[in-house]
């Protein structure tokens, strides 16, 4: 036991408190506490990298593998931006076709029908 409390032990009141009684006995409810709280973070569930092949089980394994393929967590908003961009690559790729075979099909026709 640690000094101090050695030498409390004679001033401390070991008188028993009578039991409150049910009306006493009343609940309220606090307001929030207005300190900060632990942050629980879980875990990663397993899951196979795409890149690597390997099974990936936890955080630490995941920041790992990051490191080890080169690889990064897209931004909010990124996969649904890349895609609309594809799209729109693809589109413009299509009308630049377009424009090339109409071109060709001009061409030959000129040269049979004039």
């Amino acid at each position: 036991m640690h000094n101090i409390y050695k030498r409390n032990l004679a001033e401390i009141d070991w008188t028993v408190k009578a039991e409150l009684s049910q009306q006493d006995n009343v609940y309220t409810e606090s307001k929030r506490s207005s300190f900060p709280s632990p942050q629980i973070v879980s875990d990663y569930e397993s899951y196979e990298c795409p890149v690597s092949g390997k099974l990936i089980e936890g955080r630490k394994a995941h920041e790992e593998n990051l490191k080890s393929t080169g690889c990064r967590l897209l931004e909010p908003g990124e996969k649904e931006s890349n895609t609309k961009f594809a799209a729109q690559a693809i589109e413009q790729e299509n009308k630049k076709r377009d424009a090339a075979i109409d071109g060709i099909v001009d061409s030959v026709a000129s040269e049979y029908f004039d």
